[in-house]
This record gives structure tokens, C-alpha cells and sequence, in this order.
């Protein structure tokens, strides 16, 4: 070490280029550090959700949750776990130790989950998924002044929403604020009554019909093709054109006969108002890993021009 001291006093040269290595090195290792904003934390937490249709809270606890937490408590790397036993919904949510890959284990509760043999009939299959942290960089909301139409300012969210993905510079959006759509069918009792029929029916008619049905395949030497009949629709025209009832005449009692056929929002208990205004449409985005403030002004001008095009 003293001989290292004198050659660096007698020859300043060797030292200062020592620490001009240093100096690069720790330049290019600060370079070549990821940075972010919004850091994402790695998930160390997986969530399995059942949906049971009619079931009580304590069926879904006896039927459901406890046998879910029982398949599970064998596996490997887990710290935690916590379930909510609701009317026809149930949730068990899982904490890791964070000591095993969150994939490996999200693999072992899928199938421990999937060899649970003795779920009730009616429930539906579980879903299983681990919790991605998503950090909020920027909330766009989008309102009108007086009424406006829900469809309308949601085609205008869907236009913003496609722009701001195709940018490049948003990795995750999501519109937020307006209910789910639904089909709608009324009839009145009269209506019911003149043609001798039941809501069952109309129901039965719609159910039977408006759906895809698969009729296996065709297979031969040079090909395979699938044979498939895509019935489903979600357009109150198509629905309103189904047959009920086949009159002894030849004539037919279709949906928009008897009923009237809608595709309208759902009617939820929970609204957003922004200045007063309802409804509120949100998109949500979020930033790659990238100094945002760069990106800010261009982000900010996407929905304005979105509009624009829509509109003319």
C-alpha cells in the first residue's frame, strides 16, 4: 500500500487516471440505471374470485371459500391468507412470502384450485390472478356541459383511449365511469295477455336463439374445417327479429311484436358528477418507465385532437 502511495505522489499522472476511471465507470453505471417516475413494486399478492349465482353469504363461505382455502394452504411461499364471502361472489386473496417467483406460485394455487372436486354445480369456474401494481400518472376526465348523451362521451373516451395507446407513450388505459351496457326487453302485461303468451316464453325464444352453437368439425387430408354457427347478437334489431311463436296460419309473433328491445346502460347505484355535471367518462393512464414530464405535453393535446377528428 506505501509503495502504491509514493508511485501515485511521484507520478500524479497514474493517480489522476485512476480516478478518471472511477469516474466513467460509475458515469456509465449511473447511465445504465433503471429509473421511473412511478416505480412499479414487484406482486407478491394473488387473488382468486368465484362467482356463484344466488348463493347467501354463508353458502358461499361453506361452499366455496373454505374448500378454496383448504386446497391451498398446502403450497409453497405463502404468507398470508384472507377471504370475503359475499352474496354470490367470493374473493380469497393471498400474500407470498416473497421468497418463491410469484409465478411459480400463482402456477401451484391455479392447480391446486383446479383440483377441487367437490365445488357446487352452479358456480362458476374460479379465476385466478396475481395483482399487478398499477401507479396513477395522469386522470383525464371527460364531461359535458348539460345533457349529453352517456354513448356519445364514451365513443369520445374509446377515440382518446386508442390514440393514447397507439402513442407509445402510455402503457396501461382505462376508461372508467359509466356503467356496463345491457339488453333490455319490455313487455306489458296487456301485451301479454292479447297474445296468450308468458315473459317465460319470450325469454326461453330469446335464450334458445340468440346464441353460438359449435357442430364439431370436418376433417380430410388437405384440411380441417370447423363448423360453427354464430347466432349471438347485441343488436336490438337482430334480437327484436327473433321468433316467439309460430302461428297454425304461417304467421310468426317475433320479439319486436310483442316487446320493446333497448341497449341501454345499466341502471348502478354509485355516480360520478365532475362540476355538476353527469356523467363522467375517465380515462386512467399511466406511464412507461420514463421520465413523464417529458411526455406531459404531447399527452395533453391527444384528447382535444381526438375530439376534433371524431367530431368532423
Amino acid at each position: 500500500m506505501k509503495r502504491l502511495i509514493t508511485i501515485f505522489i511521484k507520478y500524479p499522472f497514474y493517480a489522476n487516471l485512476v480516478i478518471a476511471i472511477f469516474a466513467v465507470g460509475g458515469l456509465i453505471s449511473f447511465l445504465g440505471l433503471k429509473k421511473s417516475f412511478f416505480p412499479e413494486s414487484i406482486p407478491r399478492t394473488i387473488t382468486v374470485s368465484v362467482v356463484y349465482p344466488g348463493a347467501s353469504p354463508k353458502e358461499m363461505e361453506e361452499g366455496v371459500t373454505t374448500r378454496i382455502e383448504e386446497a391451498i394452504r398446502s403450497v409453497v411461499g405463502i404468507k398470508e391468507i384472507n377471504s370475503t364471502s359475499s352474496e354470490s361472489f367470493a374473493s380469497v386473496v393471498i400474500t407470498t412470502t416473497g421468497e418463491y417467483d410469484i409465478d411459480i406460485t400463482l402456477q401451484e394455487v391455479k392447480n391446486a384450485v383446479d383440483g377441487i372436486s367437490s365445488m357446487p354445480v352452479d358456480a362458476e369456474r374460479p379465476i385466478v390472478f396475481k395483482q399487478r401494481s398499477i401507479t396513477q400518472a395522469v386522470f383525464m376526465a371527460l364531461t359535458g356541459e348539460g345533457e349529453v348523451d352517456l354513448q356519445t362521451l364514451k365513443q369520445y373516451a374509446m377515440e382518446i383511449e386508442d390514440d393514447l395507446r397507439a402513442s407509445g407513450l402510455i402503457t396501461q388505459v382505462a376508461i372508467t365511469g359509466y356503467p356496463a351496457l345491457e339488453m333490455s326487453v319490455e313487455v306489458t302485461e296487456e301485451t301479454l295477455l292479447r297474445y296468450n303468451l308468458t315473459f317465460d316464453e319470450i325469454s326461453r325464444a330469446i335464450a334458445q336463439n340468440n346464441l353460438d352453437i359449435s357442430a364439431g368439425e370436418i376433417k380430410s387430408a388437405s384440411e380441417e374445417i370447423l363448423i360453427r354457427s354464430r347466432n349471438r347478437s347485441v343488436d336490438p334489431l337482430q334480437v327484436g327479429d327473433i321468433v316467439v311463436r309460430a302461428n297454425p296460419n304461417g304467421s310468426f309473433v317475433r320479439v319486436n311484436d310483442i316487446a320493446s328491445v333497448k341497449l341501454k346502460f345499466a341502471d348502478v347505484s354509485n355516480r360520478s358528477f365532475l362540476n355538476g355535471n353527469r356523467p363522467l367518462v375517465s380515462p386512467l393512464a399511466r406511464y412507461p418507465k420514463k421520465t413523464f414530464k417529458k411526455y406531459l405535453p404531447s399527452v395533453t393535446r391527444m384528447p382535444k385532437n381526438s375530439m376534433l377528428r371524431t367530431r368532423g
